[in-house]
């Protein structure tokens, strides 16, 4: 059997034991959806990625074209840098944009192979290449001399840590505060997903198997994640929310997801799990870090938020009860009012 073959077998019960784990058959999702649909939805109409900023372009170190954008660019005081996760993009700060507008020079980017940003080569979506991305979008959008906060949701959370890692002698006397919402530092290959115990077992090994042997541009992929928006739709609300999110915020972070390009969805997806240790976070303890876990999520779980408090004593740890892994934009106000938080003992201390 050919090497095209044998990736589209891995591909076909990859997605097979997806469609098992999701509640397989047309009726069962139609029934969902109308669950989803008629739930509660205090965001209905919110103008979802409606908030803008004035563009800057930055170059990664790879050549790679970055998109950025910044808000309050008269401030030099102070700036947060906002760093997205996973399928998401900058956009994905929706409400925390808005919340902290007036603190000081916002930053957003979105990472490679996301949003508006290009793609690496295929060797460029790697976790330790992040952190020089988040070098290259601090080089051109903060002017030197300005004090830093850090924000990082999941993937951007890892983001942040490995740039702890690898510009140690950055954080503390530059990067004076970090914030670290649903991230982990290591381990991600050994999460369940709310799966049944057979089925953790087979995808644990067989999906990142599969999304690696894909490759980038993988024509079968694009068309089984854009074919499948309802049920994609459904995965999202089931795996990174929390029990009562309101249909608007899912349809958005959907929509983020599918059009993530393919190349990044499945290389980074694959670098996460399979780095069993992301970051050891020692660095961490030279700022001001504020841990937030959410009580449902189930991509990086409350465990995770933990372990990495208990790696820098000084850290903060709180708790969004209620919230999956989207808390963000499940649980807007708390996030927002603990970022704030964040950002204003920033202030303080900088005026000490």
């Amino acid at each position: 059997m050919g090497r095209a073959a044998r990736t589209s077998r891995t591909i076909l019960a990859a997605t097979a034991l997806g469609a098992a784990a999701t509640g397989a058959g047309l009726a069962a999702q139609r029934s969902a959806l109308r669950r989803l649909q008629f739930r509660p939805d205090p965001y209905a109409g919110e103008p979802f990625g409606s908030v803008r900023g004035r563009p800057v372009p930055v170059r990664a170190a790879d050549g790679t074209r970055l998109y950025a954008e910044i808000d309050g660019a008269d401030r030099t005081d102070l700036a947060i840098v906002f760093c997205h996760g996973w399928t998401l993009t900058q956009d994905s700060w929706h409400f925390q944009r808005k919340a902290l507008r007036g603190q000081g020079r916002l930053v957003f980017w979105d990472q490679r192979g996301h949003g508006r940003s290009d793609g690496g080569g295929r060797d460029g979506n790697r976790l330790p290449r992040l952190a020089h991305d988040l070098a290259a979008v601090i080089d051109a959008t903060v002017p030197d001399g300005t004090p830093i906060v850090l924000v990082g949701h999941s993937m951007g959370g890892m983001t942040i840590m490995r740039y702890a890692d690898e510009f140690g002698a950055e954080i503390g006397p530059r990067i004076v505060g970090t914030g670290l919402l649903c991230t982990s530092s290591g381990g991600l290959g050994a999460l369940p997903l709310g799966l049944p115990v057979v089925l953790d077992r087979a995808t644990r090994h067989l999906v990142p198997r599969a999304l690696r042997a894909a490759g980038a541009g993988s024509a079968a992929i694009e068309k089984v994640r854009h074919l499948g928006r309802r049920g994609s739709m459904l995965v999202e609300d089931l795996i990174a929310f929390g029990p009562d999110a309101g249909p608007a915020a899912v349809a958005f972070a959907e929509q983020m997801l599918a059009e993530t390009r393919v190349d990044a969805f499945t290389e980074f997806l694959h670098s996460m799990v399979t780095h069993e240790l992301i970051s050891d976070c020692a660095a961490l303890d030279r700022a001001d870090t504020l841990v937030i876990g959410a009580e449902h999520d189930l991509l990086t779980p409350v465990e995770h938020s933990l372990k990495i408090a208990d790696c820098v004593p000084s850290a903060r740890l709180e708790i969004v009860p209620g919230a999956g892994h989207m808390a963000m934009l499940e649980r807007p106000a708390a996030v927002s009012g603990l970022l704030l938080d964040l950002v204003q003992r920033a202030h303080h201390s900088l005026a000490a």
